[in-house]
């Protein structure tokens, strides 16, 4: 079992932990990075409990049953072998920073960039907690003494694998949040979005997460913008063509925001996952029915259909087969990355080009579309059963 505490590192930490950051305080930040980090109790001094505290509580049933509220009667903890994990209420520590606690620690163990500090991230031995626990749990500053009492055990060095800021003074406070806006991608980015959607996004995020302003909100947003796109794809000009790759790109950098304040404000949920899935395969099996409308006759509003019906399998199976599964050796590799955004980039401005410089070749477009969709959902659905190599 992983018990964490907060602690008070120095006199200015009580000021600095009220501190917001990207939309939620240092200690708020603190209690959430405990929790998923493992810890099934989070004792907190009663000094650190204000209103922006209590409304994360309020929003996070898990963390409010995991939260103890230290007064400075509280009484000492047993003597138990599980260490305690001690995080200053005044630092940023993302969860991927805690990776101290893979492994026992006899002596304790400290993150390596705060050891040489006043405020260490440490899994700290029960001994070493209760030798200090009045002023622990009065929250009083107690930094320097923990750093010390850690160094002279023989605490190990353990290295951080995630962002972590000592926040010391109020300048402080921009740097940790250029730490925070640096965690905002995931693995699936792909080179546009890393280049393009995400600078767009991170200023959209950092300056919503200071409002009321909700994910599904800014999810919703990004849908309308969508739908602008599709309109400029329907019926298109080479104008009104280009014009919707534009608006397509706002709608991906809008949609990206969405994700980004979720993160940065704990509102991730699975109704907010779903939405953003269905409105991503609301507009781009939208803006490629209109490709093939714009592609002119009925035959090709027919091949305009069956390019949004494979997109939205492709979307489906995308999301819901296992993620081992590969699609690639199955139709030789050529159609590995059809779902990439890259590549539905160079679909719309290829449409946009054909539209202006050769209008009587642009439902080439629509009929790579509408065969290579059948073809990647085609091959997952090959896949389905094999043995794994």
């Amino acid at each position: 079992m992983v018990r964490a505490l907060l602690y008070l590192p120095d006199d200015a930490a009580l000021r600095l932990a009220a501190a917001p950051v990207a939309g939620r305080t240092l200690a708020v930040r603190a209690m959430v990075a405990a929790l998923r980090a493992g810890a099934s109790l989070i004792a907190v001094p009663s000094t650190l409990r204000d209103a922006e505290v209590e409304r994360a509580l309020r929003r996070m049933p898990a963390l409010a049953a995991a939260v103890r509220w230290l007064t400075p009667d509280s009484p000492a903890p047993a003597e138990e072998p599980a260490p305690w994990l001690l995080l200053p209420a005044s630092s940023l520590i993302h969860v991927d920073a805690l990776a101290l606690l893979a492994t026992p620690a006899p002596r304790g163990a400290v993150l390596a960039p705060s050891a040489a500090g006043p405020a260490p991230v440490a899994l700290a031995p029960t001994a070493l907690v209760v030798a200090r626990w009045k002023e622990l749990a009065a929250g009083r500053p107690v930094g320097a003494a923990l750093a010390r009492q850690l160094a002279e055990a023989g605490a190990e060095l353990r290295e951080a694998t995630g962002p972590h800021v000592t926040v010391r003074e109020t300048g402080d406070l921009d740097r940790a949040e250029a730490a925070l806006q640096a965690t905002l991608g995931i693995a699936v980015d792909s080179g546009v979005d890393r280049y393009l959607h995400r600078r767009g996004s991170r200023w959209i995020s950092r300056l919503l997460v200071r409002t009321p302003v909700t994910p599904n909100q800014v999810s919703l947003l990004s849908l309308a913008i969508g739908l602008v796109a599709i309109w400029c794809f329907w019926h298109a000009t080479a104008a009104s063509a280009l014009l919707g790759v534009l608006v397509y790109a706002l709608a991906c950098i809008v949609d990206h925001a969405d994700g980004e304040i979720a993160r940065l404000t704990f509102q991730e949920s699975r109704l907010g996952a779903n939405l953003d899935w269905t409105i991503d395969t609301i507009i781009h099996a939208g803006i490629v029915l209109g490709i093939g409308v714009s592609s002119g006759g009925r035959l090709m509003g027919v091949v305009g259909l069956l390019a949004a019906a494979g997109v939205t399998l492709s979307a489906i199976f995308a999301r819901y087969l296992p993620r081992g599964l590969e699609v690639g050796p199955t139709v030789g590799g050529l159609l590995k990355n059809i779902a990439n955004r890259d590549l539905f980039y160079l679909v719309l401005l290829s449409f946009a080009a054909l539209r202006w410089l050769a209008p009587p070749l642009v439902f080439v477009v629509a009929v790579v579309v509408a065969l290579g969709s059948q073809v990647y959902w085609a091959g997952c659905l090959a896949r389905i059963g094999r043995p794994r190599p």
